[in-house]
């Protein structure tokens, strides 16, 4: 296994939350200025030695500044919910000083510097998921409901913590083990207090936003149990999962991160498949344009309330990596 120059313990040190969050601010507003390009990802779904194989290829560019590319390498079983292995780095090239790494000793010369991916990915995964329900929410936000207890929705958990004055964020998963140990680990981390319960109505009963991040392949909560919800996040859309069911996406706002991206995600797949991809309630600007989460950070979203969706941005991953890389070589 080929060792990255900055590891996922480096990154814990040169990097926090809150800085990660102002960083995804960042990208959604250079995105939304046309001043940092965010292709769409590359992807590649097949069976691998009886486990589903995800691949995943994420470049950004911030012209003048820096880029990046992402590789995400993924062998789960999707129907049981289980990731047994994933495989993730990043190449990042600070364009300004035209250096890649420290200019002296064993760096001198280097063409690249490798960073871990995995809590890159699962800072600014959790920090898009609040800011899009920031970005969005047409009341203050009291009750969150949080949908899975992995470290994406550890961290989706910890950024609505910092972005919001919250009374009570509740979570729910369907292994009591995996509550506990949510609540071990990210209790103490909290300002809310922290409820955690075994089902999704007990879950989103009372929420002024559900946030979720269940890599499920069928969807776990319909539009009747979101009735009096003010917003949703639809976190982690792919190819392989469907988290909402139709009628979610449709008597509601929808707003995407990426709409290339968003189109061949679970949801919007099955509604195509369907023949009713119209009927996505998609926010449009007057010329009848898809708008974006990038559109909502530079304020031409109204706040209505709605649905967030997902798919994850490799500009995230590009300004997240861009002060790790800054404080790296700062280190050294």
């Amino acid at each position: 296994m080929t060792i990255n120059d900055i590891t996922d313990d480096q990154i814990h040190e040169l990097i926090r939350l809150p800085e990660a969050i102002d960083a995804c601010r960042q990208a959604f507003e250079g995105v939304g200025r046309g001043e940092i390009s965010n292709p769409a990802r590359s992807q590649r779904v097949e069976v691998r030695d009886g486990l589903d194989y995800f691949g995943l290829d994420m470049p950004a560019e911030w012209p003048g500044h820096c880029r990046s590319r992402k590789i995400i390498e993924e062998y789960s079983d999707v129907v049981a919910g289980r990731l047994a292995r994933r495989d993730a780095y990043l190449e990042f090239e600070d364009l300004q000083t035209n250096r890649i790494g420290p200019q002296s000793g064993s760096q001198a010369g280097r063409q690249s510097v490798r960073l871990d991916a995995g809590v890159i990915t699962d800072m600014r995964t959790g920090a898009a998921g609040a800011l899009g329900v920031s970005f969005l929410a047409s009341r203050p936000l009291q009750r969150v409901a949080l949908l899975g207890t992995g470290r994406v929705a550890q961290h989706v958990a910890l950024a609505c913590d910092v972005l919001f004055e919250l009374d009570e964020l509740c979570c729910t998963s369907r292994s009591a083990e995996n509550r506990q140990a949510f609540f071990d680990a990210i209790g103490p981390r909290l300002k809310a207090p922290l409820s955690m319960v075994p089902s999704i109505e007990d879950c989103v009963s009372g929420a002024d936003a559900v946030l979720m991040a269940v890599p499920t392949p069928k969807p776990i909560i319909d539009a009747h149990q979101l009735t009096h919800v003010d917003s949703i996040a639809v976190i982690a859309g792919d190819s392989r999962t469907r988290q909402v069911t139709h009628e979610v996406l449709v008597g509601r706002p929808v707003l995407v991160d990426h709409y290339e991206q968003a189109c061949v995600s679970g949801e919007f797949l099955w509604a195509r498949e369907q023949g009713r991809g119209q009927e996505l309630a998609l926010v449009r600007n007057d010329g009848g344009d898809v708008m974006t989460m990038a559109d909502a950070a530079c304020g031409r979203v109204p706040a209505t309330g709605g649905t967030i969706y997902l798919t994850g941005m490799g500009a995230q991953d590009l300004c997240v990596a861009r002060i790790i890389h800054e404080r790296w070589v700062a280190s050294h």
